[in-house]
Parts: C-alpha cells; sequence; structure tokens
C-alpha cells in the first residue's frame, strides 16, 4: 500500500472539512445569516486542524504500516483507515468542544469518508 493515500487523507480533509461545514451550517443551520465569512478564519481552522488531527494522524498512520506488513485486502484496509478517521475525529471534538459542537464532527467526518472513499489505496510490491 503507497503512503501517498494516508498522506493524501489527512491534508486533502483537512483543507476540505471547513468548507463542508459551512455548506452544512448554510443549508441546515438555524441562522444562516450568522455563518463566519469562511476566507477570514480559514488559516487560522487549518492549523487548529492540522495540530488536533495529529493523535488520530498517528493512530492512523500506525495502523496502515501495520496493514501494510500483514498484506490486508484494500478494501478491507481502506474500510478500517476511514473508520480510524472517523472515529478519531469524534473523539478529538468530544475531547476539546464536547457535545456542543457535533455539527464539526459531522463535516469533518463526511469529508474524511469522501476523501478515503475517491482516494485510491494502491498495492506496491516491496522488492529487497
Amino acid at each position: 500500500m503507497r503512503r501517498s493515500y494516508v498522506i493524501g487523507h489527512w491534508i486533502i480533509t483537512l483543507l476540505l472539512a471547513p468548507f463542508t461545514s459551512q455548506a452544512i451550517l448554510y443549508i441546515f443551520g438555524k441562522s444562516p445569516h450568522q455563518i463566519v465569512g469562511l476566507l477570514e478564519v480559514y488559516p487560522i481552522t487549518f492549523l487548529f486542524s492540522l495540530v488536533f488531527s495529529i493523535p488520530t494522524f498517528v493512530i492512523y498512520l500506525l495502523t496502515f504500516y501495520f496493514l501494510s506488513k500483514h498484506n490486508v485486502k484494500l478494501t478491507i484496509a481502506k474500510t478500517i483507515l476511514i473508520a480510524i478517521s472517523v472515529l478519531g475525529v469524534f473523539i478529538t471534538i468530544l475531547i476539546i468542544q464536547g457535545i456542543r459542537s457535533l455539527d464539526i464532527a459531522f463535516a469533518y467526518s463526511i469529508t474524511c469518508l469522501v476523501v478515503g472513499l475517491l482516494l485510491k489505496l494502491k498495492a506496491v510490491n516491496l522488492k529487497v
């Protein structure tokens, strides 16, 4: 399995999730006129997302290496990795902000799921 999937899944999710969050707030929010201008807070949002996602990313990366060493089927590996990323998002949000910020957790989870499904996890033949 290639590491580009892991890095791509992490970075693309961090880049797109704030937009997903704003779209969800705009569509389903009770007060769409109170939506913060995303471009104003995007750099800060990205920085905080990057920092808070590091523990989940470490677990994700360790799981990736474990799965690649044990020759797990690509579909099963992809499912496990996506599940870890979604679970990590919810745990992180619950620890940081509690239940009141579940909309952010849903936005990041939806983005994790979509990005994880769209990216290809390719097998690599390692020759020693």
